[in-house]
């Protein structure tokens, strides 16, 4: 094993089960790797030789992803498959349960048909134009009132937060343009939480809700220790930092998607983040 490096990918002769892995140090005597299977494994140089991984073999979605080296000696790591029978121990038949349906899905979907219809596209452009900011609002304070989703004192920090006429259309034509604009997604995204710093309400769950409810097919929402505790369960990298930014955004997009893929491959069919939500927080609530 002398000839690796640092970042390498590899897999183990014996420990098929370990799947690939990458090398995080590497020293005369010993050689630390994570494996996607198992997690940080410490080898003899005397005993293994292991087997570089080349071209799509060496890809893998977590390693792609794997935070710093310095931080994995402190995680009990997470597979995939752990967190499926953590989930399944909670609900053991899984999405498709009536129980699960009304506990984890029944708010959040309603939610999503009210956003639909009294902040669709075309409502939203029509209220904006006519001025109704209050109305705008009106029916996002009624949207996230069917949710569990914020605390009580999130819920009132948002609601203050919108008492003002101004604050009241600076967050309508806010919104509108984070929903339905036409930039990039990181663009407006960027907007959204320049438009949150304004109104002093800059905070992940506010950032996150309305496009989790709105597009609840591909966004995710987000709860600061939820997602860090999620995030180094999985040994994913997600650069946090308590102010949202696009960086930590797309890096939990790409968790969420790593997992629902991983949850696909073992059977579970999750329909949307809806789905993705409940079983991250199952892991990440602690």
């Amino acid at each position: 094993m002398s000839n690796l490096t640092q970042g390498d990918r590899v897999f183990h002769p014996n420990q098929k089960g370990w799947g690939l892995g990458k090398v995080l140090n590497v020293t005369p005597d010993s050689i630390d790797v994570f494996f996607v299977g198992t997690g940080a494994k410490r080898l003899s140089q005397s005993f293994v030789q292991l087997e570089i991984a080349e071209g799509t073999a060496a890809k893998h979605r977590l390693l792609d992803n794997l935070i710093e080296t310095s931080q994995i000696g402190s995680v009990d790591f997470v597979t995939p498959a752990m967190a499926i029978e953590r989930f399944l121990a909670i609900h053991p038949d899984g999405f498709s349960a009536p129980s699960f349906v009304k506990e984890e899905r029944e708010a959040s979907v309603r939610a999503h048909q009210f956003a639909v219809q009294l902040l669709g596209e075309s409502e939203i452009s029509e209220l904006i134009a006519e001025g109704r900011y209050q109305d705008v609002c009106d029916r996002a304070r009624h949207i996230e009132s069917v949710t569990n989703l914020l605390t009580k004192g999130e819920k009132t920090a948002f609601y203050s937060a919108l008492e003002t006429p101004m604050n009241q259309k600076t967050f309508s034509i806010g919104l509108a343009a984070y929903l339905y604009g036409t930039d990039s997604e990181e663009d407006r995204f960027k907007a959204f939480t320049r438009v949150l710093d304004l109104l002093g309400i800059n905070r992940w769950p506010y950032a996150t809700l309305f496009g989790f409810i709105r597009f609840p097919q591909e966004k995710a929402f987000i709860k600061p220790t939820v997602i860090q505790n999620v995030a180094k369960a999985f040994c994913w990298r997600i650069i946090y930092k308590a102010e949202p930014n696009w960086r930590t955004y797309a890096a939990v997009l790409r968790l969420y998607n790593h997992l629902r893929t991983s949850l696909v491959e073992e059977g579970l069919m999750p329909r949307d983040m809806i789905d993705m939500q409940s079983f991250i927080w199952s892991i990440g609530q602690k």
